[in-house]
């Protein structure tokens, strides 16, 4: 069966500074977490990770350069493969709020 959410790092060199900050605040309400200034971690489903892409595509100019990529941080901080990182900081499960 496969799994609804992907634990995804998305990562991004962007020159421009106003395309890079929309990008960012772009990010950030897909629930992304930013752990580093251009470095984001979460969890998506398969409509969130298309929504990325296509926002990669929309903010990266020539020259510019962007990835998202499947991972599985959260085991790999748990393992202790990390340096200033505590393993609370990447559930593995994804944390969703719901509005009512």
């Amino acid at each position: 069966m496969a799994k609804l959410f992907h634990e995804v790092l998305v990562s991004y060199d962007i020159e421009n500074n106003r395309q890079r900050t929309r990008l960012f605040r772009a990010l950030k309400d897909i629930s992304l977490v930013p752990i580093q200034k251009s470095v984001f971690w979460g969890h998506l489903n398969q409509a969130e990770e298309r929504a990325v892409e296509r926002l990669l595509k929309k903010y990266c100019a020539t020259g510019d350069r962007a990835f998202i990529a499947r991972i599985d941080l959260s085991s790999q901080i748990a393992e202790r493969n990390s340096v200033g990182y505590l393993a609370s900081e990447f559930p593995s499960t994804p944390v969703r709020f719901h509005v009512l």
